[in-house]
């Protein structure tokens, strides 16, 4: 909940964000802090601005002073897991994350987390497992699913495809215009199934992600017309 006693520097901090001026909106955050200096709100705010701007440096300071203020808080401790790993700490991100799971244990999110943690870090003996227990989770969620597919491509080389095309499926049922859906669909079915994965690829050029859309066409000149 934003205070009265720094509204004004929270307003112009969204006005600056609007025009594109993180940097100004950021400033607007520190003056509010004067005012608040142990404020979560502005804190939380400074954290999920610097993400943006690509300051990790920053956001892991800001999570740093999060868990000060409320130590036991999983949200904080997700934050400060999510800082230490875009800042580079694996060391640091991957027990911060295992922390957050033990907290949370039913949490799909927490497991894509700490398994893309680990794949990071080379320590893949539990990401399999891990995204396995988020999808059966939420099986026609975009997100873990895909995450699964992606792992199952790269790192099973003999039954991937497969194991990708069937937990894709219920997922593009769910939400069928999800062009990550239907890109790695057309990964998983280009040997097998190569206008099936053609028709997957040409819906990825419908969506809105630019960069999605390129490796869709990319992926297109490898198919047969």
């Amino acid at each position: 909940m934003v205070k009265e006693s720094y509204r004004a520097q929270w307003d112009r901090s969204r006005a600056y964000l609007e025009t594109g001026d993180l940097g100004l909106a950021l400033q607007e955050l520190r003056d509010a802090l004067t005012l608040a200096p142990d404020d979560a709100v502005l804190w939380e705010e400074i954290f999920n601005l610097s993400l943006i701007g690509g300051l990790p440096q920053n956001a892991l300071a800001a999570a740093l002073r999060l868990r000060q203020l409320a130590p036991e808080n999983p949200n904080f401790i997700g934050l400060h897991a999510m800082a230490a790993l875009l800042a580079g700490k694996l060391t640091e991100a991957v027990p911060l994350f295992e922390e957050v799971l033990q907290r949370e244990p039913e949490s799909v999110e927490a497991r894509r987390q700490l398994a893309r943690a680990l794949d990071i870090a080379g320590q893949r003996t539990r990401v399999r497992t891990l995204l396995e227990e988020a999808v059966a989770r939420a099986p026609t969620e975009t997100g873990a699913a895909n995450d699964l597919a992606v792992h199952y491509l790269d790192h099973v080389p003999t039954e991937g495809p497969a194991l990708a095309a069937r937990v894709l499926a219920p997922v593009l049922e769910a939400h069928p215009a999800d062009p990550t859906t239907h890109f790695n669909l057309a990964l998983a079915l280009r040997v097998s199934d190569p206008a099936q994965a053609r028709h997957h690829a040409e819906r990825v050029l419908q969506g809105d992600d630019k960069a999605l859309r390129a490796q869709a066409q990319q992926l297109l000149t490898l198919l047969p017309a």
